[in-house]
C-alpha cells in the first residue's frame, strides 16, 4: 500500500543528493542501500525506498529491507525514458529515497538511442539536444524532487596526453577518476555529496605471520565533494560483514549523518525549469547582445557618414566644424566616449544630423561654415526631436532666423 508522500516528507526536511561511483565489487550498491534504509528508518518513519535497477542487483539486498520492515520498490527497465518515469512514480508512491543503479547504463542507452535515429552516429549538432534532454528531464528532477536521491555509477578514468621526452612520443597517463555518466561524461558536478568507493584488505595474521591481502575486506569511501563541508576530504572505512542483522545500516548512517545534519541547516533550493533566455535570441539565431552591438556599429557609421557629407574636406575649418558638431551633440570631444554612449542617444543624434542636412539642402548654408550658428541650430533640432516635434525644416529655419527659441 502506497504511503502518502505529504505525511512523510516534512516541509522542513532538506533532501540529500548523493553520487556513488567506483569499480565493480567495491560496495557501491550495498552502501547506498544501507544508507537508504537508514534514511527510511531514522528520518522518514519507514517510508518505501525506490530503485531504478538497470543490471539488476537490488533483489539480492531485499532481505535487508524485509528485516527492517521497509518496502523496496524495484524497477528494472534500463532506459532513460523509464528512469524519468520511475522518478515521478516514486514521488507518487511516497518513497523517501530514489536510487538509480547504474546511471552509467542509462547514459549509454540514451547515446545508443540517438545513434539509432542518426544512422549509427551522433552528429555534433545533436549534442545540444542530448544535453538539454539530460539536464531538463533528469538532472533538474534529481535536484528538485523532495525525495533524497542517490545516483550510482561506474568508475571512469581522467587521462592526459603527455610527451615522453626520451622517445619523443605521446602517451596517455591516468591523472584522476570520475563518475562515468552525463553530458560531459562526468556526473560528479551535480550531487551535493560525491563518494568514490574502493576496497582494501587487512592483513591476515596466521601463526604469528602477517599475510598481506588475505584478511577481512574493507570498503573505503573517499569523500571527493561535500557542499556542506562536514565530510569534505575525509576517508571513511566500513568493514565487510558475513550477514545482515537488524540495525546493520547504522555503521553507514553514523558516517554520513554529519552531512545530513548540516544539510538540514540549509534549504531545499530548486532549479527553475520553466524559464529560458530564448527572448534574447532573434529569429535568425543572433543574440540580443549581437543585435545591440550591430545597431551601435551602424549608428556610429551613420553619424560619421553624415559628418563627412556635410564637411567632406580635411582642412582645418572642416575639422573644426565636425568637432563642434560632435561636442554639441554629445557634450564631449572624445570620440571614444561617443562609441560607448547608449544606442538611444546615438540614434537621436542621427535624426538631428538628418534634419541638419535637410536644412542645408533647403538653402541654409551658413550653418556649414559658422560654428556658433551650427551649434545653435543643432541644439534647436535636438530639442525639437526630443519634444516630439515634426515641423517642416523650412519652418525651423524661419523660426531660427526670427530668433525664436
Amino acid at each position: 500500500m502506497a504511503v502518502s508522500q505529504n505525511s512523510l516528507l516534512k516541509p522542513a526536511t532538506v533532501p540529500i543528493k548523493i553520487g556513488w561511483f567506483g569499480p565493480q565489487g567495491s560496495g557501491k550498491t550495498t552502501s547506498a542501500a544501507l544508507l537508504a534504509l537508514a534514511l527510511s528508518k531514522e528520518i522518514y518513519g519507514g517510508a518505501p525506498v525506490y530503485v531504478t535497477d538497470t543490471e539488476p542487483g537490488w533483489q539480492f539486498l531485499r532481505r535487508f529491507f524485509l528485516i527492517e520492515g521497509v518496502e523496496l520498490i524495484q524497477r528494472t527497465d534500463p532506459t532513460f525514458k523509464a528512469m524519468t518515469a520511475n522518478l515521478r512514480e516514486a514521488e507518487k508512491l511516497g518513497a523517501c529515497v530514489w536510487n538509480v543503479d547504474t546511471l552509467t547504463i542509462i547514459w549509454n542507452e540514451l547515446m545508443q538511442s540517438f545513434k539509432k535515429q542518426n544512422s549509427g552516429q551522433i552528429p555534433i549538432n545533436k549534442w545540444g539536444d542530448i544535453r538539454e534532454m539530460w539536464n531538463r528531464d533528469y538532472v533538474a528532477m534529481f535536484l528538485n524532487t523532495p525525495m533524497c536521491c542517490q545516483a550510482l555509477g561506474r568508475l571512469g578514468n581522467i587521462t592526459e596526453e603527455i610527451l615522453d621526452e626520451k622517445s619523443d612520443q605521446t602517451k596517455l597517463i591516468k591523472t584522476g577518476t570520475r563518475f562515468k555518466a552525463g553530458g560531459s561524461e562526468d556526473f560528479g558536478y551535480e550531487p551535493h555529496l560525491l563518494l568514490e568507493v574502493s576496497t582494501e584488505r587487512k592483513a591476515k595474521v596466521k601463526q604469528g605471520s602477517k599475510l598481506e591481502g588475505e584478511g577481512r575486506m574493507i570498503h573505503r569511501v573517499d569523500v571527493l565533494k561535500d557542499r556542506t563541508w562536514e565530510l569534505n576530504g575525509k576517508v571513511i572505512r566500513w568493514g565487510d560483514k558475513a550477514k545482515y542483522e537488524k540495525g546493520g545500516y547504522r555503521q553507514v548512517w553514523e558516517s554520513i549523518k554529519p552531512h545530513w545534519e548540516a544539510a538540514q541547516l540549509t534549504a531545499h533550493a530548486t532549479i527553475e525549469t520553466n524559464s529560458s533566455s530564448q527572448s534574447l535570441i532573434t529569429p535568425d539565431g543572433r543574440s540580443a547582445y549581437y543585435q545591440h552591438g550591430r545597431r551601435v556599429t551602424v549608428a556610429l557609421q551613420e553619424i560619421e557618414g553624415s559628418m563627412v557629407a556635410l564637411w567632406p574636406g580635411q582642412d582645418a575649418k572642416s575639422k573644426q566644424m565636425k568637432m563642434a558638431a560632435v561636442e554639441t551633440l554629445f557634450h564631449t570631444r572624445a570620440w571614444a566616449l561617443v562609441e560607448d554612449m547608449p544606442i538611444e542617444q546615438l540614434e537621436s543624434a542621427i535624426a538631428v544630423l538628418q534634419r541638419f542636412e535637410e536644412a542645408v539642402k533647403a538653402g541654409k548654408t551658413d550653418i556649414l561654415t559658422d560654428k556658433e550658428l551650427a551649434s545653435a541650430f543643432l541644439d534647436r533640432l535636438h530639442t525639437s526631436i526630443v519634444e516630439g516635434g515634426s515641423e517642416p525644416i523650412e519652418k525651423t529655419i524661419e523660426l531660427e532666423g526670427m530668433g525664436v527659441q
